[in-house]
């Protein structure tokens, strides 16, 4: 079921809708959740760590503990390219998998929290993000950043004092997604290895499997944003590749008659 969001007039060519999310369940259940750091102690004072920093927002001190973590519901809004839907598909199924509700575009109000995966390349794109992001905080809701633009350029005003998650970070959205919900503010840049190609995934189209074969480019064009986001080329293994695509299914009753 595919439900369009009523406020997007922008038009994107790029903007996906979020079809098929709602009350969908990961490809692949079997997923090592894990552990979510501690809440931030109530002044404020996060223990961050090497790759990441955890602070508390203003004026939610005395959040954490108020819903049973995994219960809640998400609304998860893509923008950009097929990779950054694969990253999408990925991150709702983690969030499934660990018990999370994700909404439609129709059901965005009455999502606690807002998972925007955003695009970079190209101007109406990231005009869109901004958007969105004010239309979120005008209405309550927790928002958490992911994609290019945070990765690009963490310090643009309209991501100051939401939660940002880098592309390489895509396998920790549960723990992102869970100190978000509590108030506090994370931060989830560092570059490091490529996430694994068989977390759970929620299909954004249940016909279409999306493989990413690596991130990045060897190119130094001096105007690319997606560039100083993705960074340098990664390539998966061909292995890891193969797994994903390995077996299909061609089904009829007679098979060697078609055509």
């Amino acid at each position: 079921m595919t439900a369009a969001c009523a406020d997007d007039e922008l038009g994107d060519i790029e903007d996906f809708d979020a079809g098929g999310l709602e009350d969908a369940r990961p490809a692949k259940p079997s997923y090592l959740r894990r552990r979510v750091k501690a809440a931030a102690a109530a002044d404020g004072d996060g223990d961050g760590d090497a790759d990441g920093a955890l602070t508390a927002a203003p004026g939610v001190a005395g959040m954490a503990g108020m819903a049973v973590p995994g219960t809640q519901a998400v609304w998860v809004k893509t923008f950009g390219c097929s990779h950054n839907i694969s990253d999408s598909e990925y991150m709702a199924g983690q969030l499934a998998d660990y018990g999370y509700r994700l909404v439609s575009d129709s059901s965005r109000d009455s999502a606690d929290l807002w998972l925007v995966n955003s695009c970079t390349v190209k101007g109406p794109s990231q005009a869109a993000m901004s958007s969105l992001l004010a239309a979120g905080r005008a209405a309550g809701k927790r928002l958490l950043v992911a994609g290019c633009v945070p990765q690009g350029d963490k310090k643009l005003p309209e991501l100051q004092g939401v939660s940002v998650l880098g592309v390489t970070q895509i396998d920790r959205v549960v723990e992102a997604v869970e100190e978000t919900l509590r108030g506090h503010t994370v931060s989830l840049l560092a570059k490091k290895e490529l996430p694994r190609l068989d977390l759970p995934k929620v299909r954004r189209n249940r016909h279409i499997e999306i493989v990413p074969i690596s991130t990045g480019c060897l190119g130094a064009c001096t105007y690319c944003k997606t560039k100083h986001a993705r960074g340098h080329l990664g390539s998966y293994e061909l292995g890891a590749l193969v797994e994903r695509v390995r077996e299909i299914w061609l089904s009829s009753e007679d098979t060697g008659a078609y055509g």
